[in-house]
């Protein structure tokens, strides 16, 4: 089910958006308030981080002249973990220049909807089931 869920993803953003993948290991931390995995580059001799979130090579993207990017990719929290906390997920995130929070509201709530249509054959969710 989980392809089926990203082949749609993939689908539904093909509206305009470029998919990109952008570097796991991180020379800083950054992007969000979470604790980072840190590694070491023995050819560097130098730590880098293994990213917490999508956000800060998405936004260069759209600084560079980019107007809609989105990348669907693993992220990683060194955090708590319990069966609502995973400290290894995949995350979606997407920018669009000069979008409003309405725009990604639509977009997002549009998205979801077709998705589930598509996936289950319904847009309605039992949550906790």
């Amino acid at each position: 089910m989980l392809i089926c869920i990203f082949g749609n993803v993939h689908r539904f953003l093909l509206r305009g958006f470029i998919e990109v993948e952008t570097p796991v290991l991180q020379p800083s931390a950054g992007g969000a308030l979470a604790r980072p995995f840190t590694t070491h580059h023995h050819a560097l001799d130098q730590d880098f981080y293994l990213r917490i979130a999508l956000e800060l090579h998405l936004k260069r993207l759209i600084v560079g002249g980019f107007d809609k990017v989105y990348e669907l990719g693993r992220t990683f929290r060194n955090e708590g973990i319990s069966t609502k906390h995973n400290p290894e997920f995949t995350m979606l995130e997407s920018y669009e220049a000069y979008a409003d929070y309405n725009d990604v509201m639509n977009m997002v709530e549009e998205m979801v909807s077709k998705i589930s249509q598509r996936v289950l054959g319904t847009s309605k969710i039992e949550f906790g089931g």
